[in-house]
């Protein structure tokens, strides 16, 4: 406990100072760059509840949710050609991706695509599973990914100057009604998302609920820039957490391979970025951060702390991980429109091959999943 709480106290401090050098994402960036250096050098050996991520969850999809206005959601209805572009891009340097790094390491095809197509650690360790393959290598490749993207997307953004606000911020207030409006839909969100079985509820379910809300004309409350900051905190803390000492000293050719399979998917997700940006005439900071192969948490996050077009890079990180939904239930083998996929039991802490992260993989391998699915819109997700 006490390990724990000085973790956290160090990782705050990070953030703080961070965000006094005025650098990007500061309460993300700042805990996760603290937690996975201690962790890697063994300084502090001590596990990250997953438990706690759900209220960092609620409360940056709660902050994104609010930028879906009317005028967000009428404006994301005329984007479909970048959608559409953006999800075949990223499923496209997938795949090639996934062809180098099979043909140089030797990995095996299912392995190799799940360890680079963007989507969550849990979610590609399920599916892993699934599919007969060790699900460790591809859990820490996603996670390796992810962090590099939280790390260097931002901090691109702010080393070119190009992380000036392009859009006003949503409307919101501070008074009673907005206040209950918004708790209301934090609470109802993952409790209706939760019993629908639906994969993700603590994201997926506050998000849903803001941005309808948020597009229906309702009062959004202005969430105290303290929580916000405790909300990044939280989970950076975690997510650098699931790096450790063993990791890079006993797996050193997994560590190469995902780190070169990540840096280029990274620059080709940049180049994909600039290319949209001209042929579609949009902003490339806002198209950098929805072609990033990282979460979408993260990247809502960071387009709203940098005045991007919130609802839009949502709407990009969405539409791709509907696509990729698809081409997983092509791998499944069924001919269903709709992706049916286990979805994963209630959070716990379980180690997984020669990585500890706290991340959940008790997948059944049963052939009746109770877990479909739904063709997502705009407002919703499906993980991270």
């Amino acid at each position: 406990m006490f390990a724990l709480a000085g973790l956290y106290a160090g990782a705050g401090m990070a953030g703080l100072a961070f965000s006094a050098l005025s650098l990007p994402l500061p309460w993300m960036i700042g805990p996760l760059v603290v937690s996975g250096l201690l962790t890697v050098t063994d300084t502090l050996s001590v596990r990250v509840p997953i438990q706690m991520r759900p209220f960092g969850q609620i409360t940056v999809a709660t902050f994104v949710g609010a930028h879906f206005t009317p005028a967000a959601f009428h404006s994301l209805l005329q984007t479909a050609p970048i959608l559409v572009f953006v999800s075949l891009y990223i499923v496209a340097i997938s795949v090639a991706v996934s062809l180098v790094q099979r043909r140089v390491y030797g990995t095996d095809g299912v392995t190799a695509f799940l360890s680079v197509v963007p989507t969550s650690p849990v979610e590609a360790g399920v599916l892993a599973e699934h599919h007969g393959v060790a699900p460790a290598p591809v859990i820490f490749a996603q996670t390796m990914r992810i962090a590099l993207v939280v790390t260097i997307f931002p901090m691109m953004l702010y080393l070119s100057g190009d992380a000036s606000a392009v859009l006003s911020q949503p409307d919101v207030h501070h008074g009673v009604v907005a206040f209950c409006v918004t708790l209301a839909g934090a609470i109802v969100g993952p409790i209706l998302f939760k019993a629908l079985r639906l994969n993700n509820p603590f994201f997926l379910g506050p998000l849903f609920m803001a941005a309808t809300l948020s597009a229906l004309g309702q009062p959004a409350f202005d969430i105290p820039r303290p929580m916000l900051a405790l909300a990044q905190v939280v989970l950076g803390t975690w997510l650098g957490s699931c790096f450790t000492r063993r990791t890079f000293t006993e797996r050193k050719n997994l560590v190469s391979s995902v780190f070169i399979t990540s840096v280029m998917l990274l620059v080709l997700s940049v180049f994909g970025a600039w290319l949209a940006s001209h042929i579609l005439d949009t902003a490339f900071s806002t198209m950098v951060l929805g072609f990033a192969p990282g979460g979408t948490t993260e990247m809502a996050l960071t387009a709203g702390i940098l005045g991007q077009d919130v609802a839009l890079v949502t709407a990009m990180h969405l539409a791709r991980i509907f696509v990729i939904m698809l081409i997983y239930n092509g791998l499944h083998g069924s001919p269903t429109a709709v992706l049916a996929i286990k979805a994963p039991p209630d959070a716990s802490q379980t180690e997984i091959g020669d990585f500890p992260c706290p991340v959940l993989l008790k997948a059944s391998r049963s052939s009746t999943p109770p877990m479909f699915w739904p063709v997502p819109s705009p407002l919703t997700n499906l993980r991270y």
